[in-house]
């Protein structure tokens, strides 16, 4: 395992210690959109050492979510996700590379985006994980019917993403 994934996951191991693991989901995708959002602007700006680093440090929280992933209990939600975080990194990867490499972060944004909303739609927050952790509202999924609406809602994200990405 490369330095970069072992520090990812102790990243996550730190934050779902200490937050309801929907708040840790959250917290890292805002997190990966933050390092896509200043990628894009260093690339603009043509400060690209730091863009390839920003770049590595949305891969590398990507890569430990992907990583988490327990496929035979997330069944299609899990394959989704797979998906969705492996066809980004795989973006990110090759942003730098591309004609233009504003437009292609903007592209891995727009999806990071969607995908951090659905999330906190999932943890039941309006904007603010702090809120919703302290409150106690909605952090844990307790019976099938929510997990259906969850996996729905997912779905529907992924659906929307790579419409915005491809259509």
């Amino acid at each position: 395992m490369n330095p970069m994934m072992r520090k990812s996951l102790a990243a996550y191991a730190v934050a779902g210690s200490r937050l309801p693991p929907l708040i840790a989901v959250v917290r890292l995708y805002e997190r990966a959109t933050a390092y896509a959002r200043r990628a894009r602007d260093a690339a603009a700006a043509r400060r690209y050492d730091e863009h390839v680093d920003l770049i590595q440090r949305a891969t590398a929280i990507l890569a430990g979510l992907d990583s988490i992933l327990d496929m035979r209990k997330g069944g299609e939600v899990a394959q989704v996700l797979r998906a969705f975080y492996r066809s980004n990194i795989h973006r990110l990867g090759t942003a730098s590379a591309r004609k233009n490499p504003v437009a292609a972060m903007d592209a891995v944004v727009v999806q990071l985006t969607i995908m951090t909303d659905a999330w906190r739609s999932v943890a039941g927050q309006s904007g603010d994980p702090a809120s919703a952790a302290e409150s106690g509202r909605n952090t844990v999924l307790v019976d099938a019917s929510a997990k259906e609406l969850h996996a729905s809602l997912i779905g529907r994200s992924m659906d929307h993403a790579h419409g915005s990405a491809f259509g």
